[in-house]
């Protein structure tokens, strides 16, 4: 699992880049289309009458890269290696836009320090069940990899791509950052791992 928090300054409408992705695949909390349902099928915060959850959808992440003095003190960029990451809804609110989706799958991705050349590849499967709120925010809860980058100016974590492994929670904060609330497992900081 990737997630990759914008810095305030670029936070916009999504929080993150796979909020990005669920709103432009139609599956996001801003997202209207197949999903929608009108207001006399759904109960706010919960599945629609008589419905179970959303099926797996295919959920692909992109190629990305962070800027020297972003979250690393040198340029990272991230290569995916295998996708096979999938997306279900499990609620909705009033609108018909999901409150609650399920994230699982493998994902595997090549860190690369673009000023050494210096590489690792790290596999980040797991699964994480994500809870949009109506101001925007974002609780994540996880267990097994996830890649998080964490910007400078973030106030609740210091800068740096992690690898988190074992039960993970997060906050993500519109305009602010990732908080990591709960890690009950290890951790690797990449920008340590790749700086030499």
């Amino acid at each position: 699992m990737l997630i990759r928090v914008g810095r305030p300054a670029r936070w916009g409408a999504a929080v993150t880049a796979l909020a990005a992705m669920l709103c432009a695949a139609g599956a996001g909390p801003a997202a209207a289309g197949p999903n929608e349902r009108t207001q006399n099928q759904v109960r706010a915060g919960g599945q629609a009458p008589g419905q179970e959850p959303s099926g797996w959808q295919p959920l692909h992440t992109a190629p990305f890269e962070q800027k020297a003095g972003d979250v690393c003190s040198f340029a990272l960029k991230g290569d995916i290696v295998q996708d096979g990451e999938r997306i279900r809804t499990l609620a909705w609110d009033t609108a018909g836009r999901p409150t609650v989706q399920q994230v699982t799958g493998p994902l595997t991705i090549r860190f690369t320090n673009e000023s050494t050349g210096a590489s690792v590849v790290r596999a980040v499967p797991g699964i994480a069940t994500i809870q949009y709120h109506p101001d925007g925010s974002q609780t994540w809860a996880g267990s097994g990899h996830m890649a998080v980058a964490f910007h400078s100016g973030n106030p609740y974590h210091a800068p740096g791509e992690y690898i988190l492994n074992g039960r993970i929670d997060l906050e993500l904060h519109p305009g602010v950052g990732a908080e990591l609330t709960s890690l009950k497992g290890t951790s690797e900081n990449l920008c340590d791992t790749l700086a030499g």
